[in-house]
């Protein structure tokens, strides 16, 4: 849910920059977590989560999310980052309902 608050905060931005500099800025973002989301990052990270697992199950600890339901995540980002930024823009636009 988004918060007025934080809504006014990143209005504010945009109005500093100005509508091309904070478009930019938001392409930048998500590109730099686009670009990190190469295959091979992902597989490491997939072990690293699963270990990090293990290691909380030995000691008695209960995740709220299962180290598989994280992977999963990430596979689904990954799978994700192989479309063009503006394209998953584009239908964030049309067909992700974000209401509050």
């Amino acid at each position: 849910m988004a918060d007025k608050m934080d809504l006014q905060k990143i209005k504010n931005i945009e109005d500093k920059y100005g509508l091309v500099l904070f478009r930019t800025g938001l392409s930048h973002l998500m590109e730099v977590g686009h670009r990190n989301l190469d295959d091979d990052e992902v597989e490491e990270a997939i072990k690293q989560i699963m270990v990090q697992g293990e290691e909380g199950k030995a000691k008695g600890k209960v995740p709220v999310m299962t180290p598989e339901f994280q992977c999963d995540i990430l596979r689904c980002a990954a799978e994700l980052a192989k479309f063009e930024l503006w394209t998953l823009l584009a239908y964030i636009k049309k067909y992700v309902v974000i209401s509050n």
